[in-house]
């Protein structure tokens, strides 16, 4: 059977006493901890945030700077491109008109040897016929 006595009061205070002493060596301490670490916790989710932000204005700027490059580039290309162009059609144009000076250049060589050649032929005609009249004949003319 339980009952009130001296006993009761020396265990009470037996039981203050280690609460106290438990408050101050292990309780407090064990709370501090927590607290410093809830701090941390919360701190190191804010600079993630921030660095988050930050990392994404990074990116960001990164893709609009190689966007911009990209355009550069495309326009140096295209640029470059049309320049090889105009100076192929220069050369291709140059060359035509070279070929076309060679080709009338050759056509009138012909032409003239042809002539000459018609020339000669029509003398030696000329004479074949003096020739062959002369001995249908039989004198000379």
């Amino acid at each position: 059977m339980i009952s009130v006595n001296f006993t009761l009061l020396v265990q009470l205070a037996n039981f203050l006493i280690l609460l106290v002493i438990l408050n101050y060596l292990l309780f407090r301490p064990v709370l501090r901890v927590l607290d410093e670490r809830e701090a941390l916790v919360k701190e190191s989710a804010e600079m993630k945030k921030r660095l988050g932000g930050l990392a994404q204005e990074t990116i960001e700027e990164y893709e609009s700077r190689l966007h911009s490059a990209k355009l550069k580039a495309m326009g140096i290309r295209t640029s470059l491109r049309n320049e090889a162009l105009g100076e192929f059609r220069r050369v291709l144009l140059k060359a035509r008109e070279d070929s076309d000076a060679e080709f009338e250049s050759a056509r009138k060589k012909i032409a003239e040897q042809a002539e000459l050649s018609r020339q000669a032929l029509q003398g030696e005609a000329n004479s074949l016929a003096q020739a062959i009249i002369a001995r249908l004949v039989g004198r000379a003319l």
